[in-house]
């Protein structure tokens, strides 16, 4: 892993996406992002994460990278190229094309390029090799059928991919997540210094669905 900075800048969720993004984009490059957004999502927002979003701030910390907490896409990127001299932005998009066309329309706006490593990949695969490639993550909402409570706080490994991929077969939602059937957030990257652990946290459910709620974390 090399420190020295490119001229991407990382929309960063705290999800499994987004950070395997960046782990490709290291890879590929040998350099890390020039520094992360992440944006302050409404509920029910379909382009960003709601859940947790505020403790991106301690990946990015485990990362060395700076960080960028902003009410909007386009309000980020500015910032990021005004102060970071961002060129380009990486996503962890996979399937939404209204996710894609979304940020490669805002992109254009600052003249900047879009990578997404993960675009168009086998979602079985990718799933499998993300946990294989050293990507610790927990499942922090649920919202489909066969994704019950029991999931809420799981860190997920190669058995547990084994039994979402069964399960996803089972009852026909998207193996990635990319359609809302779940959402994760990472404790531990080959690009982390350190690891989050969680805590304090609050389980809310409603009906079929449920969020894990982040109440205290830290870096170790």
């Amino acid at each position: 892993m090399s420190d020295e900075r490119s001229k991407y800048a990382i929309l960063l969720s705290g999800g499994k996406d987004s950070n395997y993004a960046i782990l490709l984009f290291n890879r590929k490059t040998g350099k890390m992002p020039c520094c992360a957004i992440t944006v302050k999502a409404r509920e029910n927002d379909m382009l960003f994460h709601y859940e947790n979003v505020k403790w991106t701030e301690l990946q990015c910390k485990s990362m060395g990278l700076p960080w960028i907490f902003t009410e909007s896409l386009e309000d980020g990127l500015k910032e990021a190229k005004e102060k970071y001299e961002a060129e380009g932005i990486i996503t962890g998009g996979i399937l939404s094309n209204y996710q894609k066309k979304r940020f490669e329309s805002i992109a254009e706006k600052f003249k900047m390029s879009v990578y997404s490593p993960l675009w168009g990949v086998n979602q079985e695969e990718y799933m499998m090799q993300l946990v294989k490639d050293g990507i610790k993550y927990m499942i922090v909402k649920v919202a489909a059928l066969g994704l019950g409570k029991e999931w809420l706080g799981k860190i997920i490994g190669v058995e547990e991919t084994i039994e979402l991929i069964n399960l996803s077969r089972k009852y026909r939602f998207n193996p990635s997540f990319e359609g809302g059937e779940a959402e994760t957030f990472v404790i531990k990257s080959p690009l982390y210094k350190k690891t989050i652990v969680i805590k304090q946290f609050e389980i809310v459910w409603q009906k079929d669905s449920g969020i894990y709620l982040i109440k205290d974390a830290t870096l170790e």
